[in-house]
Order: C-alpha cells, then sequence, then structure tokens
C-alpha cells in the first residue's frame, strides 16, 4: 500500500475539499495543494458556506465539519515530485471556475481534471464561477496533452473517447444556445428546445437540471454580444 504524501483540491466547490478536516486530523504533516484564488476565497468565508450549504442539503448529515484550508497555493506550471514520481500542475485560467487546477502524472501518463471534465454528467454551472468557453478551451488544452488516462472530477476515469465527448457536449450546448438567442427567444423560452436539441445526452446524470446550465450559457452569449 502506497504511502500519503500530498494532497491536491481542484477547486472550492465543496464537494471536492471538505474532507481535508479528516486528512488533517489523521496525518497532520501532510501538505495539501491548491490553486492560490482556492485558498483565498476559502479564507474569506466560502469555506464556512459550503460547510452551511452541505449541512442543508444532507440534512445535517455532515454537521460538525470544519473549514481546513489548503496550506500551499500553487498558480500552475509548478513540477513536484513525490516519491519519485512528477507531478504537473495545469491551470488555464478561468473555466470551471477561476482557480482549477489539473493535475499530470507524467509516469502514469494520466491528468486529474477535477470538473473541468466529468464523465456521462451534465455539469454544475455557478454563475460567479464559470465560462462555457473558458472550459471548452481547458478541455481542448487537457486533449493537446499526452495522455492516456482521464480522471474526470466525476465518473468513471477514461481515454480520449470520454473527454472528446464532454467537449463536443459543451460545443453543443453553445451552440445550440447562440441559435435560439439569435432567434430572439429568452432562456425559458429556449430551453425546451435547447434540451431537445441535445436529446443525444438524455441518458446522462443530472440530465433534468439543463435548464439552470441553459440560464448561465445563456448570461454569457448575451454578454457577448454587446
Amino acid at each position: 500500500r502506497g504511502e500519503l504524501m500530498a494532497v491536491f483540491n481542484t477547486h472550492v466547490h465543496g464537494d471536492h475539499w471538505l474532507g481535508n478536516q479528516a486528512l488533517r486530523e489523521a496525518r497532520p504533516d501532510i501538505p495539501i495543494y491548491a490553486h492560490r484564488e482556492m485558498i483565498n476565497r476559502v479564507e474569506a468565508g466560502e469555506g464556512e458556506e459550503w460547510i452551511a450549504n452541505f449541512i442543508q442539503s444532507t440534512d445535517g448529515a455532515v454537521a460538525g465539519t470544519g473549514v481546513v484550508a489548503p496550506n500551499i497555493g500553487l498558480l500552475g506550471g509548478e513540477t513536484l515530485q513525490f516519491g519519485g514520481v512528477q507531478f504537473l500542475i495545469h491551470h488555464t485560467g478561468q473555466a470551471h471556475t477561476n482557480h482549477d487546477i489539473m493535475i499530470e502524472v507524467k509516469q502514469g501518463k494520466s491528468l486529474f481534471t477535477g470538473d473541468i471534465v466529468t464523465s456521462n454528467r451534465v455539469q454544475s454551472a455557478r454563475p460567479e464561477d464559470s465560462s462555457i468557453n473558458g472550459q471548452i478551451a481547458a478541455i481542448e488544452y487537457a486533449l493537446s496533452l499526452d495522455i492516456d488516462i482521464y480522471v474526470p472530477g466525476h465518473g468513471p476515469a477514461g481515454g480520449l473517447e470520454m473527454v472528446h465527448e464532454q467537449l463536443v457536449f459543451l460545443q453543443d450546448l453553445r451552440a445550440s444556445v447562440e441559435k435560439h438567442y439569435a432567434d430572439g427567444l429568452s432562456d425559458y423560452e429556449m430551453k425546451p428546445k435547447v434540451m431537445q436539441d441535445l436529446s443525444a445526452y438524455s441518458r446522462w446524470q443530472n440530465y433534468d437540471e439543463l435548464g439552470r446550465v441553459i440560464s448561465h450559457v445563456y448570461l454569457q452569449v448575451e454578454e457577448e454580444a454587446f
């Protein structure tokens, strides 16, 4: 069994880092890495907000969870080494958030993408965070790397096909919203039409939440039009 040497938090959304408390209690010496902007946001109060959100959504099941922020900030471009294995840190700008990091394991030709990529799942889109154009660019960047195995933020690991399917979904979503925006439809008016355009993805998890994502993409398309 391998020794735990470091922890990476890919972004500030609570499902990706609220386990830091248990890790810190078990191993106080373990470094926890994240982008510097994630650390800033946690320390500015967002950590408490995520805990409150999860307490509410789980009917109190996670009560007692404390905020343990990452303690080593990254910017992207760093190369770290643990146990003879190299880890390259990638940051492409605003994508799923403005501080996503992807972690490349050189010896294994694998890439941990965080929520820049999810497998067979409609991604959440928080208005204060995500950029569909940035996420598309980040996925294109991930596909340009010499990678065999992609480990998404949600769902099973896969190869190029899984990541490419995620890319095409986002491209199709953007194109559909742009088309119906050009026809003068508002976000709620275009929702059924966009969902029909994307019906090939109806088997995906969270497909019934697509309306919320459409609304967010609509705002970005509207902003670009001015």
